[in-house]
């Protein structure tokens, strides 16, 4: 094939690979001026009857119109050209210069978190555009993404089209031996591997590649937790949790629990996008001098501003969490030292929501503006009966028990999901020393169904 000349304009200058069914060739366009670079997919059809030859005509075509639609987006290759010659099936796209992803991961080389949420902005832009147009890459992986020399920005290639139509023609022909499975072991989830991708399939994959820039570890080295089959790699990265935990979500073995959508995790990175501009800049700003922010550190050790308290600050941040999740703690801070009032502080807050959370989380934060604190209310009981607040709070410490504490949990978690342990430990710490009935009701109003709620505090309270 070097040096052939395809459809009287792409001469061959190498063979890139292939196997029996296509091949993949780097050619020069000789009807140009300068000659540039293309890359050629070459598919060839494995019968060469009129019925089946009509169908991959179809088929073919289909794709290539498909990824002619792609090569809209700027970090997608354009598709220059498609045509037959001689019954065989060709694509034409456009060549990217630069590096692959993979020449910049090193072995036990750990990039940083900085770089790491910015590969995953870009690509997941990327993937969010080609899942609008019902489209699955199946095969996401570093050699796959592309350092573009004229910009640095990262450009996705192969989109297996080729493959995408030799998969359905062996399928069409009865070929059941020599399906063809597309993606790369190592970078391909359970269900992908068993010939059922899904949107979140590409996120699976990306967010492998993601923890393999934090750990400098090759997938086929990652560990698994023997527990729950997932994989287990914080350990061995140097990494915040709410990175971690946004990864970590991305490659769970059941497509079910990872984030649904390249939207979904884009939703979450925003505000890891805020953080670091924020510190490249400068540190944040508060409406007082540092120290009279910290003068009021509660007794607790919570943040109060002349907004909130410490104790409803965190009381907050527990709500916020459960929208958003980890970075609720980094968001807040964020945006509380730049609001005014409590609703703009609200208002801010929700406008990093979904529409559909933004009324529900609203009604959840009104109680602390309309109401004092329940440690304000108990100094104040305390006072009117002349009893020391301190054994006060110290005999009400002791009605939660550890043993109650998991009872909590675990019904909390049958409402809200594995959030709820760490909704029942942020509120101990947040609430200081309350009561049981107290501490529960606290609890409550993180479940958004009100009848749920009740039967909550009523199985726990009886």
């Amino acid at each position: 094939m070097l040096g052939q000349l395809l459809d009287g304009r792409y001469q061959v200058l190498q063979i890139l690979g292939g196997g029996g069914f296509g091949q993949t060739y780097i050619a020069q366009d000789t009807h140009r001026p300068g000659f540039p670079k293309c890359v050629v997919k070459h598919l060839k059809p494995v019968t060469r009857t009129p019925e089946f030859l009509e169908t991959a005509r179809r088929l073919f075509t289909s794709e290539a119109e498909t990824l002619e639609q792609l090569g809209n987006h700027d970090q997608i290759p354009r598709l220059l050209a498609y045509f037959e010659d001689n019954q065989e099936f060709f694509l034409v796209q456009e060549f990217i210069e630069g590096q692959t992803l993979k020449a910049e991961l090193f072995p036990n080389q750990r990039w940083t978190e900085d770089r790491v949420i910015q590969l995953l902005q870009q690509i997941l832009g990327i993937l969010q555009f080609i899942h609008s147009h019902n489209v699955i890459h199946r095969d996401i992986k570093p050699d796959n993404i592309i350092r573009r020399q004229q910009d640095g920005k990262l450009v996705l290639i192969d989109f297996g089209a080729v493959k995408q139509v030799q998969t359905q023609l062996l399928t069409i022909s009865g070929h059941t031996g020599a399906t063809i499975i597309i993606g790369t072991p190592g970078y391909m989830s359970t269900e992908q591997a068993q010939g059922k991708p899904r949107p979140n399939s590409d996120i699976y994959s990306l967010g492998i590649i993601g923890i393999q820039s934090l750990t400098g570890l090759h997938p086929i080295n990652f560990e698994e937790d023997p527990d729950t089959g997932e994989i287990s790699w914080q350990h061995q990265a140097n990494v915040s949790s709410e990175l971690a935990s946004v990864l970590s979500k991305m490659v769970l073995h059941h497509f079910k629990q990872r984030y649904q959508s390249a939207a979904e995790v884009l939703g979450v990175l925003k505000y890891f996008n805020t953080r670091v501009e924020t510190q490249s800049i400068q540190p944040p700003s508060f409406t007082q001098p540092p120290q009279a922010f910290l003068s009021q550190q509660n007794s607790i050790g919570y943040p109060s501003t002349s907004i909130l308290s410490g104790e409803n600050y965190n009381r907050l941040e527990t709500i916020l969490l459960e929208f958003v999740g980890p970075v609720a703690s980094r968001l807040l801070r964020q945006v509380a030292a730049s609001a005014s009032n409590f609703e703009e502080l609200i208002s801010q807050l929700a406008f990093h929501l979904r529409d559909n959370q933004q009324i529900d989380f609203k009604k959840k934060t009104m109680f602390l503006l309309e109401k004092p604190t329940l440690l304000q209310e108990l100094i104040v009981k305390s006072d009117r009966s002349d009893i020391n607040s301190n054994n006060l709070l110290n005999q009400e410490s002791q009605i939660i028990s550890d043993k109650f504490l998991i009872e909590c949990e675990r019904e909390l978690a049958n409402l809200i999901g594995p959030i709820a342990k760490f909704i029942v430990q942020k509120t101990l710490k947040s609430s200081g020393q309350i009561s049981r009935a107290e501490f529960v009701k606290i609890l409550a109003s993180q479940i958004p169904e009100p009848q749920k709620a009740l039967q909550f505090q009523q199985r726990l309270l009886s």
